[in-house]
């Protein structure tokens, strides 16, 4: 996948790779006539209001969204089973193929230097060390039945995919115990151009490819995009095999590349990898086991102003959720330029939507304010003293520090 040529392919299952400037006082997005603009000190702003561990873990229920377009990705709690773990121990065996129209110019060892150990660092940091992932490689390179070309087709389609994975295990079957793993990547020369890009595979129920009594739901296969987006691209495609749905657009504007990335700009991985805040998401982090129900505010009526913590530090409260209907929610999180988030030009309290309703490329996660000239989402972050309506809820920062934001939200649907 190169950046100005994304190839998407939606089937049965899902397998996918995946400018700042002036910024108005407001912009309208037809579906919510979201607003940005900046309070005044005399504005009135929510009173402090205190809720107590008991209250949030009481009605935190209430933001837990079912999935209503889960094709394999997608947004919903609680997350599928059959979908890669994403808490405590979880080993990943990585195979090293190659073809007989490209015989491997490199060493599985300086391959696989691409995307680790940064790839596990990636997921341990996200997940606040819930996730301890462990990359397994098996340093030999196999040989695969057909030229690369074949492989560039089958990975277009379920069967054609399952049936990559399943060669590249048989291969390494007999030098590899499976039992213990929890799912399989296969790397190909990067060399290998007529294997574009490099997807998720994700099995119906039920199925999958098998090795030692095992049957594995979950794998990805490499492509020779892996040079262009190095080892972030393995945690975007592992996000899919945990159940992440992508955020860029799937249906866009040829012509401007920036339409790809309409919904959420350069927040979050499963969006733009090249973003500038690849860290996941608040509700990613939750539906994922990364944060706990206390960590969570559902405020379901009133005003209240809260603190929250920035979603890339660990501990204390990391979001406001607010349900709009039965599949959709309003979420307010705090970024904050460190870690991974380090490239980000302002910080603040971001607000979005989450609709459980909206499948994987459609819009599922959109970030808001949405602002002329802004097509990253640069902007969004508000900072103290600006406010967003979406859906009839309102967003103030009344106070910020390093640490995060205090907000003020207030419900007038």
């Amino acid at each position: 996948m190169r950046k100005h040529n994304f190839i998407n392919v939606v089937l049965l299952v899902i397998f996918v790779v995946a400018g700042c400037g002036s910024v108005p006082t407001e912009s309208t997005l037809p579906e919510n006539e979201a607003q940005a603009t900046t309070v005044n000190e005399s504005t009135p702003i929510a009173v402090q209001t205190n809720v107590s561990t008991e209250a949030v873990a009481a009605s935190v229920e209430a933001c837990k969204l079912p999935a209503f377009a889960f094709t394999n990705v997608g947004f919903g709690l609680p997350n599928p089973s059959h979908k890669l773990p994403s808490l405590g121990d979880v080993k990943t065996i990585v195979l090293f193929a190659d073809f007989s129209d490209v015989p491997a110019s490199q060493t599985p060892e300086e391959v696989f230097s691409i995307i680790s150990p940064d790839a596990e660092k990636f997921f341990n940091i996200n997940s606040y060390g819930r996730m301890n992932w462990e990359l397994t490689p098996h340093f030999v390179w196999l040989r695969l039945s057909q030229p690369s070309s074949v492989y560039g087709d089958a990975i277009r389609s379920y069967e054609g995919h399952l049936q990559f994975l399943q060669e590249a295990v048989n291969l390494a079957d007999a030098n590899i115990d499976f039992s213990s793993a929890d799912s399989v990547v296969v790397i190909v020369p990067p060399q290998a151009a007529n294997v574009g890009y490099g997807p998720a595979f994700g099995a119906n129920p039920g199925e999958g490819y098998s090795a030692d009594g095992r049957t594995f739901a979950n794998g990805v296969t490499s492509g020779a995009d892996l040079p262009v987006w190095g080892f972030l691209w393995l945690n975007h495609e592992s996000g899919h095999t945990m159940g992440l749905p992508d955020l860029y657009a799937y249906q866009f504007d040829y012509a401007n590349y920036d339409d790809q990335h309409r919904f959420v700009g350069g927040f979050g991985l499963m969006g733009y990898i090249d973003g500038l805040a690849p860290e996941f998401f608040a509700f990613e982090r939750w539906q994922l086991g990364w944060l706990d129900d206390v960590q969570i505010v559902c405020q379901q009526d009133g005003e209240q102003t809260i603190t929250l913590t920035s979603i890339e530090t660990e501990g204390g409260v990391k979001a406001v959720m607010i349900p709009v209907n039965e599949s959709k929610v309003v979420v307010v999180e705090s970024r904050r330029p460190v870690g991974y988030d380090a490239g980000l030009s302002k910080s603040g309290a971001l607000v979005y939507t989450v609709d459980t309703s909206i499948a994987s490329g459609e819009g599922t996660l959109v970030v808001y304010p949405i602002l002329e000239g802004d097509p990253y989402r640069n902007q969004s972050p508000l900072a103290v003293g600006e406010t967003v309506t979406v859906d009839g809820v309102t967003v103030t920062v009344i106070d910020a520090s390093d640490g995060g934001d205090t907000v003020s939200v207030t419900i007038t649907k």
